[in-house]
């Protein structure tokens, strides 16, 4: 007589979970008893393949996370440089425009505005 699944796992349960040894099993259910080891053994390799395809599945995650991560922080590292090299060219140019025009663009830090500026404002 051929078992379905369903049946096969709670057979399986009864005997794990210790409310029916082997033996009472197949005595119970008319089952060989390799029969009823080879079910439990097929029975925890599907678990155990369960839980790793799981694993990789969140390992999977994880590396498509440090990816987009990684892609992110080189992104950043870039916009940096280029903020960097815009501040370092902007001072050149005032730096420039000073010494060639012989006029002071930076001002020192606490003047105050001039009337003229603030009613620019």
């Amino acid at each position: 007589m051929r078992r379905q699944e369903p049946e096969m796992i709670k057979i399986i349960d009864e005997v794990k979970s210790g409310m029916i040894s082997i033996r009472a099993a197949c005595f119970k259910y008319g089952l060989c008893r390799n029969t009823l080891k080879l079910w439990m053994v097929k029975a925890s390799v599907r678990t155990l393949e369960s839980k790793m395809s799981k694993k990789q599945n969140k390992i999977s995650d994880e590396d498509m996370d440090s990816k987009a991560m990684e892609r992110k922080i080189h992104e950043l590292t870039r916009a940096l440089e280029h903020a960097q090299l815009k501040i370092s060219s902007l001072e050149t140019l005032i730096k420039v425009s000073e010494e060639d025009l012989q006029i002071k663009i930076r001002k020192k830090r606490g003047t105050k505005q001039s009337k003229n500026e603030a009613n620019l404002s």
